[in-house]
């Protein structure tokens, strides 16, 4: 029974591996085609997008290319991409953690002021997998809500990925810290948001988070059904990161049931990859696991070698220069947000200013011109009322520019055509119950005026008569 699902298990993801396959082949084979660079552009971060999805990797190549793309467009939006392209690949395919964080804080600050939220939102998701590595989960779990916080909204295509992010990372977080109740909750809803995304990546996640929550309550028989389950896709998986996180879990429940070949296996996988790719995450997490297994072992020599080992890989990732540099990014990204709500608050007090101001202008000038209209006593030329309201219909514009500007930036990304047509729109409205509003003011300022110098008339006929 167990080996027929573990054929229906690499049966359905060999095909879902070969139609992603093809997406990216078919990307790939579009891109010598196309000379535009915004068009180039947007075509490789589809390739990389599908990349990450597929493979839980990013190709150096094609995100240096992204960076000069945004460079000659000068694009905050693009740079930003294009940084945090650059960190995902420093941070998964080469476990340089130091340098990734300086490129994701890079690019936060210019993602925030373009408003992109499917941006933001990733890069805070990137940060918190970081500090994961980094063994702060304080600052893991910190990055991980303020991801959830800048989800875009549940319309976006990508909404259902960027959620399953946050919900790996509070399983993985509350795992940590030894709550697996809580743990296996957000297992369970990454199992079912996983599947659609299509993503195989989020599905191995999901399983083998809920084996290791399983093995944290003393439920072996559901923890080993699930860690099976996550095995049988473990040769189709070839991200770095994920075959990483998954031993993070099964290695410690192997040890715990004393299955010491097992989690050598293991281990010494962890370590093959972490020389293949030079990753110091890799390497470090595999020379942990062997010096736990040979000191289970009781062989003494081996174990002390990898000891050694392991504060090597230790130093390097911990040195006083990569703590003091990761410190001193943090900090600056902490002083950045500060001054960044600071001027936000400004603004809004600002603009609430000017709203204030506007509707007080509108009100003056809407009781002049009706005192004028409706007064009975004062003969008025009809072009101060045709002053007024021009005054008037700009104060009214400059209004309703002031409170929807910002649902506009929003609904419209910061684009300046589109703006500007919502403006025109907003203007073509205005313009002819502007047109009405002076006609009625000015037809009413006629018969009064007509009035007055009747009443005058008759005023001085009987005068002349007496």
């Amino acid at each position: 029974m167990r080996k027929s699902f573990i054929a229906v298990c690499l049966f359905f993801l060999a095909f879902n591996s070969t139609a992603q396959n093809k997406t990216i082949d078919s990307l790939k084979n579009l891109l010598p085609q196309t000379t535009k660079p915004i068009d180039r552009f947007r075509i490789i971060e589809k390739i990389l997008e599908n990349l990450n999805s597929f493979s839980g990797n990013a190709d150096s190549t094609l995100a240096i290319e992204l960076l000069k793309i945004a460079q000659q467009q000068n694009d905050a939006a693009l740079l930003a991409s294009s940084y945090n392209w650059i960190g995902i690949y420093l941070s998964l395919a080469k476990g340089d953690n130091t340098t990734a964080l300086e490129y994701y804080f890079k690019a936060l600050p210019l993602a925030i002021k373009t408003k992109d939220k499917r941006r933001t939102s990733s890069l805070y998701f990137d940060i918190a997998l970081v500090y994961l590595y980094l063994q702060n989960t304080e600052e893991m779990v910190k990055f991980n809500q303020l991801g959830k916080d800048n989800l875009p909204e549940k319309t976006h295509p990508l909404y259902d990925y960027m959620l399953v992010q946050y919900q790996r990372g509070m399983s993985t977080y509350f795992l940590l810290q030894n709550q697996p109740d809580s743990a296996l909750h957000y297992a369970q809803a990454l199992m079912e948001n996983s599947q659609r995304t299509n993503s195989r990546l989020y599905e191995y996640a999901a399983l083998h988070l809920t084996g290791s929550a399983f093995a944290a309550k003393a439920e072996k028989e559901l923890a080993e059904i699930y860690f099976n389950k996550t095995l049988a896709l473990t040769e189709f998986i070839t991200s770095n990161s994920a075959i990483l996180r998954f031993e993070l879990g099964y290695i410690p429940y192997l040890l715990n049931e004393n299955r010491l070949l097992e989690s050598k296996v293991q281990a010494n996988r962890l370590l093959s990859l972490g020389n293949q790719y030079n990753n110091n995450n890799l390497k470090l997490a595999g020379a942990g696991f062997m010096r736990q297994i040979f000191d289970a072992a009781n062989n003494k020599d081996s174990a002390y070698y990898f000891s050694r080992m392991e504060a090597d890989i230790n130093a390097r990732i911990f040195s006083q220069d990569n703590t003091n540099k990761i410190q001193a990014l943090a900090f600056n990204e902490q002083i950045r947000s500060i001054e960044e709500e600071a001027k936000q608050a400004e603004a809004a007090q600002q603009r609430k200013q000017n709203i204030q101001y506007a509707l007080l202008a509108l009100g003056i000038i809407s009781f002049v011109i009706l005192f004028l209209a409706l007064s009975r006593r004062h003969i008025t030329n009809t072009k101060v009322i045709q002053f007024l309201g021009v005054i008037a219909l700009l104060v009214v514009f400059e209004f309703l520019n002031l409170l929807l500007h910002p649902f506009l930036e929003r609904i419209t990304h910061h684009n300046p055509i589109l703006m500007l047509l919502a403006l025109v729109c907003i203007a073509a409205l205005l313009v002819p119950l502007h047109h009405k509003l002076e006609k009625w003011a000015t037809h009413k300022l006629v018969e009064k005026n007509k009035q007055i110098r009747l009443a005058a008339a008759k005023k001085t006929i009987e005068e002349l008569e007496k």
